[in-house]
């Protein structure tokens, strides 16, 4: 039987090889290092800037800043106009007085610094730190939140009395510190200030205006509720309260209600039950008298909120109370 030879295959030939070409080193250019472009004006009041009082005996052009301001007086008496319009007043400060006042309160006259016979020559001076950057500061860093208070107090102008000579010093030292430094010194002064408790406000009311930031809000509507907790008996209406803290009826009610959660008339009246209730369990007072203390002005009205509120009348109420009372005092024994 004859070998059965299989058809030659002609060898694939092999893919040609690709030419590999050298290039030659690439040459490095020389980079060129350009200067930051100049720094907005918003992002320059982040730095806590320093400068030494202007002595002046002359009024100044009505100046309404977007920056805090830090005032140490020098040692001769230091005297401030603020405001404007009927709502001016004008202040008279003793010498190394600490005065702060928020953006947007106009101040029509510049300190005053004028030297004493026999004084010495010690300069006042100026701290100025933006607003917008301490609120980003805040949402980054909560502990700054510490100084929310006294940065929407210082919309009315805030002068701190008896401030101790540390703080005093630790405000001079400032001036001489840069970079972080200066930064967290600052930050200590803050702190300071912020947590001290004797001051005086230098204006009633806040430049008014719908664009006040929140804290102003805010201190606004704590004023008014010191004033209704203090008038809680007296005819009260929403238009008298608004116009004490300067805010207009719409605006104050809308602020009211986010801030309390009730109308101004559901606050009022059920301060005017609260009283009610403590008279009625502490003392033997008639319940139309005690209708009249707290500031109802007639017996059906006084019962109608009452048990709208308590859910029961105030006669009901107060055997109620005194059966507990009573129960209380057998359980003891």
């Amino acid at each position: 039987m004859s070998p059965v030879f299989a058809p030659r295959v002609p060898p694939r030939p092999l893919p040609p090889v690709p030419q590999v070409t050298r290039q030659a080193p690439r040459r490095m250019e020389p980079r060129t290092w350009h200067a930051p472009a100049p720094v907005e004006a918003c992002a320059v009041s982040t730095t806590v800037r320093c400068e030494v009082a202007t002595a002046s005996s002359q009024a100044s052009p009505a100046r309404c800043l977007h920056d805090h301001e830090l005032h140490l007086i020098g040692a001769a008496p230091g005297r401030l106009r603020i405001g404007s319009g009927d709502d001016e007043r004008t202040h008279s400060f003793a010498p190394h007085t600490v005065v702060l006042l928020g953006p947007h309160l106009p101040r029509s006259l510049a300190f005053e610094h004028r030297m004493q016979p026999g004084g010495s020559d010690t300069q006042g001076l100026v701290l100025r730190f933006g607003d917008e950057p301490l609120k980003r500061g805040m949402a980054l860093f909560p502990e700054l939140a510490d100084a929310g208070p006294m940065l929407a107090r210082a919309r009315l102008g805030v002068q701190f009395i008896g401030l101790e000579a540390d703080t005093l010093a630790r405000l001079r030292r400032i001036a001489t510190l840069h970079g972080l430094a200066r930064f967290s010194e600052f930050t200590a002064l803050l702190n300071e200030l912020a947590q001290w408790p004797d001051y005086r406000l230098l204006c009633g009311v806040a430049p008014s205006g719908e664009d006040l930031g929140e804290d102003a809000r805010s201190l606004r509507i704590d004023k008014a509720l010191d004033h209704i907790r203090e008038h809680y008996a007296d005819a009260l209406s929403l238009p008298e309260v608004g116009a004490i803290v300067g805010m207009r009826e719409n605006t104050f009610s809308r602020s009211f209600r986010r801030a309390t959660g009730q109308t101004f008339t559901d606050f009022v009246i059920g301060l005017r039950v609260a009283e009610a209730c403590r008279l009625l369990v502490s003392t033997r007072q008639q319940v139309s008298s005690i209708c009249y203390e707290v500031g109802f002005n007639n017996i059906s009205n006084f019962n109608r909120h009452f048990r709208r509120i308590q859910g029961m009348t105030p006669g009901e109420f107060r055997a109620r109370r005194a059966g507990e009372r009573r129960a209380g005092e057998l359980s003891c024994a």
